[in-house]
């Protein structure tokens, strides 16, 4: 099992980043490796179920989770499962001097063969989160900061 941490300051109301993040949908425009997200019906948010299909060495891998706590402007959790991976992600939001801090702490255990190749998947998952939160950041400070929810997510 490895765990990776990544943070962000970005320059907006914690209102307005909260909203776009906990709407699972913006995840593609700022996540690179992720295609695209489809959102089950059921209930909304603890028990929402969401399918991820990311592109990870040169593979489409569709990753299920499900929300498991929902704290409105301060947090969400979801875990899930994919392969031979289990994922546990931990999204954290506080209002700090500049804008809102957006935390992520991603854990992963492998099971199986996949066991392997941790080391190899925590670099690249370093990497990749250090450049989707860079994206993150800048998406969001482009939006204008009394809109409110500027970005209308498409319909999954």
């Amino acid at each position: 099992m490895f765990t990776v941490a990544v943070s962000c300051i970005v320059d907006r109301p914690l209102k307005l980043v909260f909203e776009y993040l906990a709407d699972f949908r913006n995840a593609p425009a700022w996540q690179d490796q992720l295609d695209r997200v489809k959102l089950d019906d059921g209930p909304f948010p603890t028990g929402r179920r969401v399918t991820e299909v990311h592109r990870m060495f040169g593979m489409e891998i569709h990753a299920r989770g499900e929300l498991t706590q929902w704290e409105p402007l301060s947090g969400f959790a979801v875990e899930g499962r994919s392969g031979l991976l289990q994922v546990a992600s931990r999204y954290s939001f506080s209002t700090e001097p500049g804008g809102t801090r957006v935390g992520l702490a991603l854990s992963m255990t492998a099971h199986g063969p996949a066991r392997l190749g941790e080391p190899m998947l925590k670099r690249s998952m370093e990497r990749e989160l250090k450049v989707a939160f860079e994206r993150l950041a800048a998406k969001l400070t482009a939006l204008p900061a009394d809109q409110d929810q500027p970005w209308v997510a498409p319909p999954s």
